[in-house]
């Protein structure tokens, strides 16, 4: 119960205390940029506004400069506007005229003729006024500043700035004071003339736009002095003359400037002097009855998100937003009240996200009574303790380490889950295999009762994979050792396999599958032996039967061999040629058993490797003399880029020249007529890599996987004439990995092949200097 009132009271508490987080984030202006984007946004939204029939712009504009010359006009040019616009009801003039000139006069004169001129008062940049001239009498005047916000658009004009405790009217409010006979409400300034700034903004008023550049009606200068319009054209209207020729003048950002189109400065006071006229300014809602309805819509909002399911709550809050925007569109675009909306979205998204974390609470304590009753299932791990070192429920999560502990522990428990499940699945019930788990830690996790016990009847230790892997060492019949398969297995493979064979009860053969299963940075390493007996022995026997018939066929051929050369040397003509013939194929059959005996000595692990210290370039010379004559028949040239200096290699010198040989004369027999072959000898701090180039007819890419395979001969166009058995790269790829090596292979199709060997510098076995047998 008292968990439970406590939650109530939160409940209520959290959304008055965001609202007043949000009342102070919007009463320090953080929200200004947001409301404004609105602002203009509406603007364009609403597009042209009301629009009174009487301001009129006369524009100085690109056309009256190309006609009365470059600015600043001569102001006798005024004078004479001003008998042409005698009708006008008030003429006002948006151009500075501080400096004297000679024709001074008769501006002043024309001014004092029509009665009704508004000239400006500038306000430099030393905060000090500047009136126009003397003679020019400004019993009307007005200053023409804009103020700008922080983004540079025009919004707002203060009609009324008190400078040194002297008022000076807005430009445009006193045109429409002249105009209309009317006053401009104003605060009285007597209290504000203690001030210590040099100059006090009051009077603030928004400005509605009508709409775009380009909205009021605009006459050029130059028309009017030529006498296109009449003086009666201008009757009643109230003539704004300003500079909006390109260049010149001062151009403003407005809220309608979203494709750059800025607005000459005589057109933002047409625009002043318009809401003026037609009494529409934005009204900005105070801050107290933004504030009371924002406390109002959080109340509300909070209740129904607290009570609604997440989905309702997200599509509800979205609802609230979309009728916000809409009200606060109406009441701009209809009654000219800008209501800000940034507090009230703020409102709604915080009162949803405090819905959301109660919920959230809520599914936290139930997740921790789920966890707690998990945990006593849970079969390695002790997690009971653990559940001390962090809070229930959401204070847990907003505590040091609260959330990390948590996830951990979900994380955990999903891990062991999903780790028995896959376990299950690959071993526990399998009753014709072993199987054996070890641990992040390397120590034995689980083993079934087939892998306990051939290891116990073999007196073998399998308490962590370090003895395991020590003590099955000498059972091992792939020809590297299991070190490097497990040096594999953890440097990124994520499966590995060998054979091994168990002597006892009863010598038994077993595909070793390692695999390492990577749950949550916790690597686990899963050992399953499957019984091959029956068909290791069925190959053991095939290749003791190969064998044999190899060692038999290869007696007689040697005899055939000899009798062939003595019948070579011994006969003339049409004789001579069928004895060499038989020589020749003899040889080549002989040469054929020979590597197919080497390669079944090698599987079997038979044959002897001899490791030692061994320079390459010394063997890669000796290949290209060995071959150069065989390379000359078809006018080939043997060429090598070796290094100035290379590093010995521990490997069997004689089987790596019999491979380096193998792949020269392969090259040598697939390159075309005048071709060439490169031995390219390549080392860095790891490994080095021997290369046997040609630019012959090249290797299919569906060819590339089983030309090493025993007797595969790739088939391709050119190749028809080409004799081969299929073993040389057989033999090629058996010798290189059984000195802990690599073979491989790019080609492509009529561009030539090149075949890499790549020896570690590590070396391929741990004993240097002796015979090593496979």
């Amino acid at each position: 119960m008292k968990l439970n009132g406590q939650n109530a009271s939160w409940k209520t508490m959290a959304p008055v205390v965001f609202m007043v987080l949000v009342i102070f984030v919007e009463y320090i202006g953080l929200f200004n940029g947001i409301n404004n984007y609105f602002y203009d946004l509406f603007f364009r939204l609403r597009g042209s506004g009301e629009l009174s029939n009487k301001p009129i712009i006369i524009a100085i504009d690109n056309k009256t400069l190309e006609k009365l010359g470059r600015w600043p006009l001569k102001r006798l040019y005024y004078a004479s506007l001003l008998r042409w616009l005698k009708e006008a009801d008030t003429v006002a003039f948006d151009i500075i005229m501080t400096e004297p000139s000679k024709d001074d006069a008769a501006v002043a004169e024309a001014i004092r003729q029509h009665g009704k001129v508004v000239l400006p008062v500038l306000i430099d940049d030393g905060i000090a006024i500047k009136y126009p001239v003397i003679s020019f009498a400004p019993d009307l005047t007005g200053h023409v500043h804009l103020e700008q916000d922080i983004d540079g658009v025009v919004r707002e004009v203060y009609h009324t700035l008190l400078h040194e405790r002297t008022p000076i009217k807005s430009f445009s409010s006193v045109v429409y004071e002249t105009a209309t006979g009317k006053t401009v409400r104003r605060v009285p300034h007597e209290h504000f003339q203690g001030q210590k700034a040099n100059i006090v903004q009051l009077d603030r008023m928004n400005i509605n736009y009508c709409g775009e550049p380009g909205t009021f009606e605009r006459i050029s200068l130059s028309d009017i002095l030529e006498g296109i319009y009449p003086p009666s054209f201008f009757k009643n209207r109230i003539c704004l003359i300003g500079i909006t020729a390109t260049g010149v003048g001062d151009i403003m950002l407005t809220p309608f400037s979203q494709e750059r189109k800025n607005m000459p400065g005589i057109e933002v006071h047409a625009n002043i002097l318009n809401t003026l006229l037609l009494g529409n300014a934005i009204h900005i809602t105070p801050y107290w009855a933004r504030w009371l309805l924002a406390i109002f819509l959080a109340l509300s909002s909070s209740l129904f998100f607290i009570k609604i399911n997440e989905l309702r709550a997200a599509i509800l809050a979205l609802g609230i937003l979309l009728c916000i925007a809409v009200i606060i569109y109406i009441l701009f675009s209809t009654f000219n009240v800008w209501l800000a909306p940034s507090i009230f979205f703020f409102t709604v998204l915080s009162t949803f996200i405090i819905g959301y974390a109660f919920k959230f609470k809520d599914a936290v304590i139930k997740l921790d009574l789920a966890y707690m009753t998990v945990i006593p299932h849970l079969r390695w791990y002790n997690y009971i303790e653990n559940q001390k070192q962090f809070d229930k429920g959401i204070r847990g999560l907003l505590t040091p380490g609260g959330i990390y502990s948590k996830a951990q522990l979900l994380s955990d428990i999903t891990s062991q889950l999903i780790f028995e499940k896959e376990l299950t699945d690959r071993a526990i019930f399998s009753d014709i295999q072993a199987v054996i788990l070890f641990g992040p830690d390397r120590a034995t996790v689980l083993a079934n009762n087939l892998a306990i016990a051939l290891y116990k009847e073999n007196s073998l230790d399998m308490s962590s994979i370090d003895a395991m892997t020590k003590g099955m060492a000498p059972f091992i019949l792939d020809k590297p050792d299991i070190d490097s398969f497990l040096e594999r297995l953890y440097s990124g493979d994520n499966r590995i396999t060998f054979n091994v064979f168990i002597p006892l009860p009863e010598k038994r053969y077993f595909k070793v599958d390692a695999s390492l299963l990577s749950i949550e940075e916790k690597k686990y390493t899963l050992f399953i032996f499957s019984d091959i007996t029956k068909i290791k022995e069925l190959e053991i026997f095939k290749g003791h039967v190969v064998s044999l018939v190899s060692h038999e066929i290869k007696t007689p051929m040697t005899s055939i061999q000899g009798f062939g050369e003595i019948l070579f040397d011994s006969l003339e003509g049409e004789m001579k040629e069928f004895a060499g013939i038989i020589h020749r194929e003899s040889e080549r059959l002989i040469r054929f058993l020979n590597t197919f005996l080497d390669i079944s000595r090698i599987e079997e692990g038979r044959q002897i490797i001899k490791i030692t210290s061994t320079t390459i370039p010394d063997i890669v010379e000796e290949v290209v003399l060995e071959l150069k004559a065989i390379a000359g028949e078809k006018n080939i040239t043997i060429g090598s880029e070796i290094p100035g200096e290379t590093n010995p290699v521990m490997i069997d010198r004689d089987l790596t020249k019999q491979c380096l040989v193998n792949l020269v004369e392969n090259a040598i027999k697939y390159s075309p007529q005048g071709g060439n072959v490169t031995i390219r000898l390549i080392e860095d701090i790891e490994q080095i890599q021997v290369d046997i180039v040609d630019h012959g007819i090249g290797i299919r890419e569906k060819d590339i996987d089983r030309i090493f395979d025993k007797f595969y001969r790739a088939a391709s166009d050119g190749t028809e004439n080409i004799k081969g058995s299929g073993l040389g790269l057989t033999f090629v790829k058996e010798v290189i990995e059984a000195q802990g090596g690599k073979v491989s292979v790019e080609s492509r199709p009529g561009k030539g092949s090149k075949f890499s060997i790549i020896f570690s510098k590590k070396g391929g076995f741990d004993e240097k200097n002796s015979d090593c047998r496979r």
